[in-house]
């Protein structure tokens, strides 16, 4: 018996290959079969009318910030996103040494328009190496899962300060 077995659904599984009709069974949140009539499981829902999917990459995001108070990555996890990639166009908010806070968050009103008194209080600033940035993200839960970018910006500022020619 099966954890789940979603039923009659349209399946797009991702290959290229022509959708079909058909049944998903999983077990530990993990697809193990596919095909028709799969047996029993402790949920079957049945999805006709719907299709089945896989997850959506995003691979341009600026959530760099927005991951500080946004479990949800909005609005990406809620349109379907699984995986979601940030640091994007040179943005980033590590590594980040203390001084340079207010530039990287300068920076990010600039490109995010998300105003940089805002930034700089909504953002707890527990880091300054990129290794404490992830160690921070690590304890929090997301709606999908993150991969993070070294974004220039960061490590240029890290490296050569505020110097500007």
């Amino acid at each position: 018996m099966f954890d789940l077995i979603i039923k009659n659904a349209n399946i797009i599984d991702g290959t290229g290959m022509p959708s079909f009709t058909g049944d998903i069974a999983v077990d530990d949140g993990i697809i193990v079969n596919r095909g028709k009539d799969l047996g029993d499981a402790e949920t079957i829902v049945d999805a006709k009318g719907l299709s089945l999917v896989p997850g959506f990459i995003d691979s341009h995001t600026h959530y760099d910030a927005q991951m500080m108070w946004d479990e949800y990555l909005t609005p990406s996890a809620p349109s379907g996103v699984t995986t979601v990639v940030s640091g994007n166009c040179a943005v980033g908010i590590a590594p980040i040494q203390a001084p340079m806070r207010k530039f990287i968050s300068d920076l990010l009103d600039s490109i995010e328009d998300i105003p940089s008194d805002i930034l700089t209080k909504a953002v707890n600033w527990e880091w300054e190496s990129f290794p404490e940035y992830m160690n921070v993200l690590e304890k929090k839960q997301f709606a999908c899962d993150v991969g993070i970018l070294v974004g220039h910006a960061a490590v240029r500022s890290w490296v050569l300060g505020a110097r500007v020619n």
